[in-house]
């Protein structure tokens, strides 16, 4: 049997020991789910990349995820950039309606 590429998570965010996952893919909607952090272990840190692997019928195995520290670098770099050149943008100052 041909085993499954694996998933790729970020973790968004962790509150109250629920993290929530976005699905990075190329997709237009990514997926989002919540799930116990613990059963992250480690990982369950906020602006994680997980490299997820599947199980046989193509369930994903957290308990065997692992971080991606290369993907994580690059998203934060990206993130950056964007926020630099959102501020270039913004005039500063109140807004009058």
């Amino acid at each position: 049997m041909k085993k499954s590429d694996p998933e790729v998570w970020m973790v968004d965010s962790i509150e109250d020991g629920v993290a929530l996952l976005v699905e990075m893919s190329d997709e237009e909607e990514p997926a989002l789910i919540e799930m116990a952090a613990d059963l992250l272990g480690d990982s369950a840190v906020e602006g994680a990349v997980l490299v997820v692997p599947l199980g046989e019928v193509g369930e994903p195995l957290w308990g065997e995820a692992e971080r991606d520290a290369e993907t994580e670098a690059n998203v934060r770099d990206e993130a950056e950039r964007m926020l630099k050149e959102l501020r270039t943008r913004d005039p500063g100052g109140d807004v009058v309606l």
